[in-house]
């Protein structure tokens, strides 16, 4: 059965001293330590060489993508979204040893507009634009798994600047996720009530809620893994982005619009996903925000227990300054 899960409503982090936290339903040890955020750095950080406009395939103006859209919000020659083919896939419906299918969505025409820039209805449509495509790719019986992400910024593995973001849906589901969906199976037994439901109902009342409304809670988790690390979740359990009501995708938009513009005022690159098993109705779909300011090195790599300079109260407490 799955352990209990320590959330305590009230934590005070001293700047000298680290915490080990336990992420049960995930299997993670995160060691807080607020002091390493002040150790010497003099390795200089990647810097973005941004392409120009006539050289971006993303662009409206000067589009080199030869096939058709999957997907338009707009006129064909005045379009706003566009999805197509990746055309560097790792996996394909053509390869039966690496099955799957790869889509990139370009999120605007403009070279140099990016998210946190867009209207609250621009972000929207970006979010309808995920849900037409994850339906139509759940109709391809082999696939089994979709995952929705957006990288931005070089340090993020982004390698074009233009707005972009991508679908990856497999015929396997990753051993994580499995395990991942064990142990919140487990929880629910145990517990009467999922463990997302349950999540956002504590984070809704104690430090490191960020904003919650009727339709959903958003918050940095008690072990973030990452550096001002954020969860959207809805209130509602629903398995994919397609099941979620116009309303409740209004509020997911808002809230990640308001996340982003907040993580620009860090300047930090960052990735953002939705995991989707196609094969599994009780899992519970949420929005996961990773702004990547340190890079993990052996001990994450090694141990895999994440070392996070940044306590998640604190980073609540900057997400929630206007």
């Amino acid at each position: 059965m799955a352990k209990k899960i320590p959330r305590p409503t009230t934590v005070k982090i001293h700047e000298s001293k680290s915490e080990i936290r336990i992420d049960e339903i995930h299997d993670r040890y995160i060691i807080v330590a607020p002091k390493r955020s002040m150790r010497p750095h003099d390795v200089a950080q990647h810097q973005e060489v941004p392409v120009k406009s006539k050289d971006c395939p993303f662009c409206r103006e000067t589009e080199m993508m030869s096939q058709p859209p999957l997907y338009l919000e707009g006129p064909d020659n005045w379009w706003e979204i566009k999805v197509i083919k990746n055309v560097f896939p790792f996996v394909s419906p053509g390869n039966p040893k690496a099955y799957g299918h790869q889509e990139v969505i370009i999120e605007t025409p403009h070279h140099n507009k990016e998210m946190a820039e867009f209207s609250d209805s621009h972000v929207y449509r970006v979010l309808k634009a995920y849900a037409a495509r994850t339906k139509a790719l759940s109709r391809d019986k082999k696939i089994k798994y979709i995952i929705i992400f957006k990288n931005h910024g070089g340090k993020a593995g982004a390698s074009l600047v233009h707005a972009h973001s991508q679908i990856l849906a497999t015929g396997f589901v990753p051993s994580h996720i499995i395990n991942k969906l064990a142990r919140a199976e487990e929880y629910l037994i145990e517990h009467g009530i999922s463990y997302y439901a349950k999540l956002a109902q504590t984070e809704a009342k104690g430090p490191r809620c960020i904003m919650t409304n009727k339709y959903l809670t958003v918050f940095c988790p008690y072990a973030s893994s990452y550096n001002y690390e954020v969860w959207i979740v809805p209130h509602r359990q629903v398995d994919n982005i397609t099941l979620l009501e116009e309303e409740e995708l209004k509020a997911v938009a808002h809230a990640l619009k308001l996340i982003i513009k907040k993580v620009n005022e860090l300047g930090l690159p960052y990735n953002y996903y939705m995991h989707q098993t196609i094969t599994e109705p009780n899992e519970y779909f949420y929005l996961r925000i990773c702004p990547r300011r340190d890079t993990w090195a052996g001990v994450e790599l090694g141990s895999r227990v994440v070392i996070n300079s940044v306590a998640p109260e604190e980073a609540a407490k900057f997400y929630r300054r206007r």
